[in-house]
């Protein structure tokens, strides 16, 4: 799935190179606020994340496509034991982290105006991949004594939402873009920061969730237009 997924938007984006006239690139920086059925999951954990993108114009409509790539560190927790390794008195300390990666074919439609902003409505489609790896040190500096990948997940995800972009100045090519989208994903195992429990032995025990990423998500960023 996840190959099929990457085939049809690098095909996709690429592909209209040929029909393009202009182009728009950027980094956006992205809050996304679990709603819904997620929020009652997860609680008020943000999930931040921060994301490239490449839009180009179709002709001379006012129809961009493009694609945008972006990761999301959405819970990190820290945990000292002196049992991980049997007869080690020792403290370890485990570092664990839960990701996502994502990639997005975009459809966006932002007609010219007579006013200095450009509004926009766009909507996005691809897969997102959640994981979670962690990592056992003696401390903070020392190499890992081990490492892995704990629990993974793929899924569809799609954004539908809008925004302005902002010219630093009258005629720049240089944009302060501002939106607000609405992120719905499809169902996958997950790991919060609170999903992991030691006993006294040391052992740990790991509670995934099984749920559907639901969430509105501002963000701000900066467009360059070429």
């Amino acid at each position: 799935m996840k190959n099929l997924l990457c085939g049809i938007i690098l095909l996709f984006t690429t592909s209209i190179n040929a029909f393009s006239q202009e182009g728009l690139a950027g980094i956006q920086f992205n809050a996304g606020i679990p709603t819904g059925d997620f929020n009652t999951e997860v609680g008020n954990i943000i999930f931040p994340s921060i994301s490239i993108n490449g839009l180009y114009q179709l002709q001379k409509l006012p129809i961009y496509v493009g694609g945008e790539f972006g990761y999301s560190r959405y819970g990190t927790d820290m945990t000292r034991n002196n049992n991980i390794i049997n007869g080690t008195e020792q403290s370890f300390r485990i570092r664990r982290n839960n990701n996502a990666v994502f990639l997005t074919g975009v459809l966006r439609v932002m007609p010219e105006t007579d006013f200095l902003v450009r509004p926009f409505v766009e909507g996005q489609f691809g897969g997102i991949h959640t994981y979670t790896r962690s990592r056992v040190r003696e401390n903070r500096l020392s190499e890992p004594i081990s490492s892995g990948t704990e629990v993974y997940d793929w899924a569809t995800i799609y954004q539908l939402g809008g925004g302005l972009m902002i010219p630093i100045g009258r005629g720049s090519d240089t944009f302060i873009e501002l939106k607000v989208n609405y992120v719905q994903a499809g169902s996958m195992n997950i790991l919060t920061k609170n999903d992991a429990s030691y006993n006294d032995q040391g052992n740990v025990t790991l509670t995934p969730r099984n749920t559907a990423f639901q969430m509105i998500q501002p963000s701000i960023g900066v467009k360059f237009e070429f």
